[in-house]
């Protein structure tokens, strides 16, 4: 299993430029892949996206495209030609209106077209190569997340071991309650039979028993929650994402821990319904964060 959180970094040298690419990953429901590219590398958004889908299915994945040399990859010139034509004009203009001295240098680069930029379109070959580094940064980016899910595989199955040994222990406390259950019942029906001095047929006893033992019973509960365990505990060995797997089971295990507490008539039992799903809810901020 993946975590959603990851980070992965490549840099791709080309004639003019070097860029540095850097993929990271955070939690969300669904996948959501969000690129930033110069704009001259703006066709390659979709092929980045599809390089992202690709490689995760959950996650909130950010993919950066930077140019970190853009003085090699952008020439700057200098038109002396124009330059001068301002400068003619600018003290032509300033012997008319009375001003003294010349224009200076920054005056005159400040003017349109005395500074230009070229730019150096990339090469069909520079964009494969610049996509080639983008599946790089993505390798590692999910490489992280693997490594970050190994530990937190292990931190899910101490917490699936403590759900389980408390599981146990209501199937134990379930056990206990419905023998105290049925002997008080069974009291209680003997007293009021013999203060209204009536026999209690041993038939009639045993059916109204039975009766109010299966309205409090809660093994089936306890059966679901085991088996919902024992299901979590598979995923824990898979490669493949789990995460939402074991969101759906973590809901089914509240559902049924739920049920237990609402049924229990003991107080032994209530106390772990409680801390079965204590320990549950720790289990759920664990998952959030898987792929």
């Amino acid at each position: 299993m993946r975590s959603m959180t990851g980070f992965g970094s490549a840099k791709v040298a080309t004639a003019h430029a070097v860029f540095r690419i850097e993929a990271s990953s955070v939690n969300k429901r669904g996948l959501e892949v969000i690129v930033y590219l110069p704009g001259d590398l703006a066709r390659l958004e979709r092929e980045i996206r599809e390089e992202v889908a690709g490689q995760v299915t959950r996650g909130k994945v950010t993919v950066a495209v930077q140019a970190e040399a853009a003085a090699h990859r952008n020439g700057r010139s200098l038109d002396l030609e124009r330059a001068a034509q301002y400068a003619a004009q600018l003290r032509s203009a300033g012997k008319k209106l009375g001003v003294q001295g010349g224009p200076s240098w920054s005056d005159l680069l400040g003017l349109p077209g005395v500074v230009s930029t070229q730019s150096h379109a990339l090469t069909p070959k520079e964009d494969r190569k610049i996509l080639a580094g983008v599946r790089v940064a993505l390798t590692k980016m999910v490489a992280s997340r693997e490594r970050e899910g190994s530990h937190m595989v292990r931190s899910l199955k101490q917490h699936l071991g403590r759900m389980e040994s408390v599981r146990t222990k209501m199937g134990k406390a379930a056990a206990a309650m419905r023998k105290a259950q049925g002997e008080r019942l069974r009291g209680r029906l003997q007293e009021l039979a013999n203060e209204a001095g009536v026999e209690l047929e041993p038939e009639r006893l045993f059916k109204e028993v039975a009766s109010a033992a299966d309205r409090g019973d809660v093994t089936e509960e306890i059966g679901r929650i085991r088996a919902h365990l024992r299901e979590a505990g598979g995923l824990t060995g898979k490669q493949a994402p789990g995460g939402r797997t074991l969101e759906f089971l973590i809901q089914e295990l509240m559902r049924e821990a739920n049920t237990v507490g609402s049924k229990s008539g003991e107080m032994e039992l209530t106390r772990l319904a409680i801390e079965f799903k204590s320990e549950l809810e720790k289990l759920r901020e664990q998952a959030a964060n898987l792929e």
